[in-house]
């Protein structure tokens, strides 16, 4: 999918899905690592429902004409009405390791989602590697919080894995809180473009045996 396409889009609806088919992966060193780091994340302890179904790490870059540099902080915080459950307190997460956050094929992704979102000047990014577990008779939540929104600007959604697992639907939302939209999204890197406005949710992810969704996030503010 062109650039032009998702650009506009995103300007008419809030939202662009593109399947993994049309969003051609970055070629680039280092994807088969940064898949492996998500079994490397740590257990969300801000989760407002006490639910421990949610590993993640966070970091931050600047992205500025093409060219990515650290950022630090690794902190997010949230309004109540944008995030009901985990809202209105700021939450600190385990940041990238190192390697990953440094990773030629990460870097290119990032780069990509810029370029796809017709991006200029200059851009905080932030980087959200999330993994939601399912157990038996034990759903994982990947919005627990229902219906709400990320506030960022622009936020960029990869599949990059799901195991052993059923459900985790997105659904977009007009002001109203009507649904509009939904997907699921089931090959690695089906990408989801959306705006910080759009209100959007996932259902539930169950699983028999035992499994997870592994989402890669990226967020982009202008600075």
């Amino acid at each position: 999918m062109s650039k032009a396409e998702v650009t506009e889009q995103v300007t008419r609806c809030g939202y662009c899905a593109v399947p993994a088919s049309l969003w051609q992966p970055p070629r680039a060193e280092g994807e088969a690592a940064l898949v492996q780091s998500f079994d490397h994340l740590v257990q969300d302890s801000h989760m407002a429902d006490g639910g421990t179904y949610r590993y993640r790490r966070f970091s931050r870059l600047l992205w500025s004409e093409g060219r990515l540099s650290p950022l630090e902080g690794n902190s997010i915080f949230q309004e109540l009405k944008d995030n009901p459950l985990n809202g209105g307190v700021e939450r600190t997460f385990a940041p990238l390791e190192s390697t990953i956050l440094e990773n030629p094929f990460l870097r290119a992704i990032l780069l990509k989602d810029a370029d796809q979102l017709g991006l200029s000047g200059t851009w905080q990014v932030g980087i959200h590697c999330v993994r939601i577990l399912a157990r038996p008779a034990m759903p994982g939540q990947p919005t627990p919080e229902g219906i709400h929104r990320d506030a960022e600007h622009f936020t960029v959604q990869h599949l990059v894995d799901r195991h052993q697992v059923r459900g985790g639907v997105f659904t977009a939302y007009n002001e109203s809180k009507t649904p509009v939209f939904h997907w699921l999204q089931l090959v690695r890197w089906d990408t989801l473009y959306f705006c910080g406005s759009l209100w959007h949710s996932a259902s539930s992810v169950e699983s028999d045996l035992g499994g997870h969704r592994d989402i890669l996030l990226i967020d982009f503010e202008p600075l």
